[in-house]
């Protein structure tokens, strides 16, 4: 088992921890607010150039509608640009802070530990094979984030608990789970 001093050290060093975050993701952080301020700001601008030029607007009404019907036709389309934008920014912030927010939502209280010895790692599928309690068993790795390098003859540890997996880097912050 995991004790919660073990604990607190990976989430003080989530680097060390080479785990898969996507659940914890939420995605399309757009909220309808920020979705309608470029429709909205639009808006106002078209009435403001209403208000302001009476006399355009009487003498070409056909070019004042299409104007302003095309400005807020470009400004609700920017809401997928918008989406991308802020979906982008939020997985660059967590890869800079090694996914600690994401690592601290996933890790559950209950943890078990245990190491094993890498037999084999394949990188281009993200596989290799262990001896883990004395059996033979294939692993993998693909989606996790935090990447170290696993080198055969090498130990990892490898903690588990509900729905959350992890490998944990060799370092001396980390030796306890190496005992």
């Amino acid at each position: 088992m995991v004790t919660p001093e073990e604990r607190e050290i990976l989430l003080d060093n989530p680097e060390l921890v080479m785990f898969e975050p996507y659940g914890a993701f939420k995605v399309h952080r757009a909220s309808l607010g920020k979705a309608l301020i470029m429709p909205a700001v639009t808006g106002i601008a078209f009435f403001l150039w209403g208000f302001l030029c009476p006399d355009f607007i009487n003498r070409h009404p056909n070019v004042f509608a299409v104007t302003g019907c095309l400005a807020l036709v470009f400004a609700s389309g920017f809401l997928p640009i918008l989406y991308f934008i802020l979906d982008d920014r939020a997985f660059k912030k967590a890869r800079e802070q090694h996914y600690s927010k994401q690592l601290k939502m996933l890790l559950p209280a209950n943890l078990e530990c245990n190491v094993a010895t890498i037999e084999y790692v394949t990188v281009e599928k993200a596989e290799g094979g262990w001896i883990i309690d004395g059996r033979k068993e294939p692993f993998c790795y693909n989606g996790c984030v935090n990447y170290f390098k696993f080198e055969p003859k090498t130990e990892v540890a490898v903690i588990f608990g509900e729905k959350f997996y992890a490998y944990i880097k060799r370092d001396p912050k980390t030796e306890s789970f190496y005992c």
